[in-house]
């Protein structure tokens, strides 16, 4: 699992000091005042959360005015030590300083967090750029079999919709449950960057483990992505999401050669394969037929094609080659 529901449960949230908690809330309130979105809300309650149930457990769960600088940089080195990159840290640290900056500013709170020391914490050095993973059409085909095979259609449905729709994983985690009883070829409706909303587009293996899955469901949950905590199916984190695609890099093994692809790559590849025409849709619907550049940027809402060319491979040395004849 995600580290995410390694650290959180509802158990251990409950114990957590009531301060705390309280300080939490209200800069979520902020927030949604200020008009930010939902998934950006839920994102800082997540991250704060941790933090919170760390104080619980290696704090003596204090209020976290009564906290330094030392205690500050202690839970980053925490952080990092378990196995989270610097981007992340440094974004739990971000919303920590914000939630911070918004209690030293709020009457109810300034008097006892006069100062920010996560402030003075320096965030840890930016990785390099990783390079991008792209999966051909007959690596992703064999991850969806295997997952349907092992029965885990849940999982099989994540990777289906990711490549038909070329979507983000923060735009998968927001299809509904009943999305494909609405409509067969779009989800409802999801938030994207910038709180663009749309829909996004699924094809025939979105709806094929899409049906194994729902005749397979007995809960009463209303997520459609879902996982067990303390014995009890709850509607599964977005971190959960990850860790999943995360997993799957043993299946791509068993048949083809090690990529430490992750979501993102997921995208990356349905707009490549489909942009050459060797994606399943293409061949088993478009008559082998590739999409447009314009097609593909309509496809993953970008605003420019410009945008949407970053994210295909570079061909140039293909070009270069063929224009000598090689």
């Amino acid at each position: 699992m995600a580290v995410y529901n390694r650290i959180y449960s509802k158990k251990k949230w409950d114990e957590v000091n009531k301060y705390n908690k309280n300080l939490m809330e209200d800069y979520l309130l902020e927030l949604k005042s200020q008009k930010k979105s939902q998934g950006t809300i839920d994102q800082y309650r997540n991250d704060l959360r941790i933090m919170f149930i760390y104080i619980l457990e290696e704090l003596d769960n204090k209020e976290i005015y009564k906290l330094k600088k030392k205690h500050f940089r202690n839970y980053l080195m925490w952080l990092s030590d378990k196995g989270m990159s610097n981007a992340r840290v440094n974004r739990l640290m971000s919303a920590l300083r914000s939630c911070l900056s918004y209690a030293s500013d709020e009457e109810e709170y300034e008097d006892m967090l006069e100062i920010n020391y996560a402030q003075k914490v320096k965030g840890l050095s930016k990785e390099k750029v990783r390079t991008i993973i792209f999966l051909t059409d007959e690596e992703i085909e064999h991850i969806y079999s295997r997952l349907i095979e092992k029965g885990k259609y849940q999982q099989a449905l994540l990777c289906a919709l990711m490549y038909d729709s070329a979507g983000r994983r923060r735009e998968c985690y927001g299809v509904e449950k009943d999305f494909a009883d609405k409509d067969e070829h779009f989800t409802n409706v999801v938030i994207g960057k910038r709180n663009k909303k749309f829909r996004l587009l699924y094809r025939a293996r979105t709806r094929q483990a899409y049906d194994l899955l729902m005749q397979h469901r007995d809960d009463e949950c209303d997520a459609l992505w879902t996982t067990k905590q303390d014995g009890e199916v709850v509607p599964a984190s977005y971190e959960t999401l990850y860790a999943w695609v995360i997993s799957w890099r043993k299946i791509l093994a068993e048949k083809f050669e090690p990529k430490e692809f992750n979501p993102h790559s997921f995208r990356h590849s349905a707009l490549e394969n489909y942009g050459d025409g060797t994606h399943y849709v293409c061949r088993e619907f478009l008559y082998g037929k590739a999409l447009t550049i314009e097609q593909l940027k309509i496809l993953a809402h970008h605003e420019s094609v410009e945008t949407t060319m970053s994210y295909l491979r570079d061909k140039g040395e293909d070009e270069l080659l063929s224009a000598f004849g090689i």
